[in-house]
């Protein structure tokens, strides 16, 4: 994982996200594989590696429910050995990148599901770490609440403070909208990993497209078949006009030929859609291809 990069850890309950994350941040030792943050290893140099790494997990239950978020974060900062001083100047400055700070001084019980998870995060980044690991962020939020802790993750502290950060999630969809690249583990074993655009050619899925034509093409479903790129045409009437469903292989010129031959042909084209195959596809197709023991152990490294 490159530096500054949000990294989605992908994979069905069980499959060894947590597991993964107690690994690489030193409170359980590996079975086996190597795994490194920021250069160092996980097993040889634990102390190193928890200098500059933070954590946030949905199941955090340590938190103070008498306190305020702000003396307990004052507290959880003193465990960190921060000086006083040092630690409300580093407070205040999280407790406006979590967008808290109205909030900061009302008693923890009464904070919403998803305010306790922003001061989760605000914990997590109290010794300025260089990595940070987020197990499920955004379980059991709302819509909204997980819309506003997403932003935060990828917006605040990936690219604006550039930190690096690993996400683990069940979410498909938040993976796909906000991670740079993602890992899919299967049985604590790596299946794919990669941009999910990689993830599309690896997977050797296609481009999904509909185009729309008026009345009944002259072109003929096989002809459209037999042009370069194209792997499957299937025509279906609908009302006055004609609905072809094709599938085009991933990054070529497929669709232009395909619409300058039903152009050439006369065909009267109303519309013209495509869609690429979602990381939900990806997914199903990656933990369908191959036997467990055939895929390579998961063996990352985090950057500093």
């Amino acid at each position: 994982m490159e530096q500054g990069q949000l990294f989605g850890l992908l994979g069905e309950n069980g499959a060894g996200k947590t597991t993964a994350i107690r690994m690489f941040v030193t409170t359980l030792l590996p079975t086996s594989g190597v795994a490194r943050v920021g250069g160092y290893d996980v097993v040889n140099e634990p102390q190193r590696v928890r200098e500059i790494i933070g954590l946030v997990s949905s199941e955090e239950r340590s938190f103070y429910w008498r306190l305020t978020g702000r003396q307990n974060l004052d507290f959880f900062a003193a465990l960190h050995h921060l000086s006083p001083r040092a630690a409300r100047h580093r407070i205040d400055e999280l407790l406006e990148v979590v967008d808290v700070r109205d909030e900061a001084d009302q008693p923890f019980h009464s904070y919403s599901t998803g305010t306790r998870h922003k001061f989760s995060i605000a914990r997590g980044l109290l010794t300025d770490p260089q990595v940070l690991f987020l197990d499920e962020p955004t379980r059991s939020l709302d819509p909204i609440a997980a819309s506003e802790v997403r932003h935060l993750i990828s917006e605040r502290i990936v690219r604006q403070m550039g930190r690096s950060a690993l996400l683990a999630t069940h979410s498909l969809a938040e993976a796909e909208a906000i991670c740079d690249r993602v890992a899919i583990i299967r049985a604590g074993r790596l299946v794919a990993t990669g941009t999910v655009a990689d993830l599309r050619a690896q997977m050797g899925l296609t481009t999904l497209c509909e185009i729309r034509i008026r009345g009944e093409p002259e072109v003929t479903p096989d002809e459209l078949a037999r042009l370069p790129g194209v792997q499957a045409v299937a025509p279906l009437v609908d009302g006055k006009a004609t609905r072809l469903e094709l599938r085009l292989e991933q990054g070529g010129s497929a669709l232009d030929g395909v619409l300058r031959y039903l152009l050439a042909g006369g065909a009267v084209v109303e519309s013209c859609q495509t869609r690429e195959p979602t990381l939900e596809e990806i997914y199903r197709r990656a933990l369908e291809t191959g036997p467990e023991s055939e895929a390579p152990q998961l063996t990352p490294e985090f950057p500093a």
